[in-house]
């Protein structure tokens, strides 16, 4: 008996402890939420992220509706992905993966574009302007947050984003990148204003081989006397010399 009487006292303590510490919680100013800490964000200012989220500063931490503000961010066009979560004693920390461009489509200002076609809002000065613009492509609305629907753009997009994840250093040399219904795939590059044709498909394993031919003749010096480069044809490159001058 006076074992289970102890056991008794203890939960009974346990119980008290537990909730006299929640209303102290509840009562203490300093669970307040006082500070949002964001991370990973660069195309988005965090006063902006902070107005969209809309967060009671003077409500307590527990109260602070994390899933209501994941929602409100989500729709941001710049966001893929968000987590919101309680830092005790008093901040919200709200963690953003943003859609990263790819391209940029330029009509009636200049566009981002993430690989799914996502179009992004108006690019400005200080978002930097270093990434392959589409061309000979018109934006059917200028919604941001909502999927391009031309195939060729997608096409584009698609295979922009794979050779930055794959092939860094061809994706660095695209200045323009369209598509013809007769070449297919053709880029320009950032030097020389190279025109380079790549054909309708296997454009992953022809960038790779365009890697490797691209410095050849990078460290021979041989790039000011090429007029075009061809990838269209099976497992070749063929280089078009420019005519000499007499």
């Amino acid at each position: 008996m006076k074992l289970a009487g102890r056991y008794i006292f203890l939960i009974t303590s346990a119980v008290l402890i537990v909730l006299n510490l929640s209303v102290w919680i509840q009562d203490n100013h300093a669970f307040s939420v006082k500070k949002v800490l964001i991370s990973g964000i660069s195309l988005l200012d965090a006063r902006n992220v902070i107005e969209a989220a809309d967060i009671d500063t003077d409500s307590h931490i527990l109260e602070a509706d994390v899933r209501s503000v994941k929602n409100k961010l989500e729709v941001l066009p710049q966001v893929k992905k968000v987590r919101v979560s309680r830092v005790f004693p008093s901040s919200i920390r709200i963690q953003i993966e943003e859609r990263k461009p790819v391209a940029l489509i330029i009509d009636n200002g200049i566009w981002g574009i993430d690989e799914e076609g996502v179009l992004l809002p108006r690019f400005r000065s200080k978002h930097g302007l270093d990434y392959p613009v589409i061309v000979s492509e018109k934006l059917s609305h200028h919604n941001p947050g909502e999927q391009i629907k031309s195939k060729q753009v997608l096409q584009l997009v698609e295979f922009l984003g794979l050779l930055r994840e794959t092939n860094a250093s061809v994706y660095a040399l695209i200045s323009e990148v369209s598509w013809d219904e007769i070449d297919g795939l053709r880029i320009m590059t950032v030097h020389n204003n190279l025109p380079i044709l790549f054909g309708k498909a296997g454009f992953l394993q022809k960038s790779r081989k365009l890697a490797s031919a691209w410095r050849y003749l990078t460290i021979e010096e041989r790039m000011d006397k090429i007029k075009y480069m061809d990838l269209r044809f099976h497992d070749q490159i063929i280089i078009k010399k420019r005519e000499s001058k007499a």
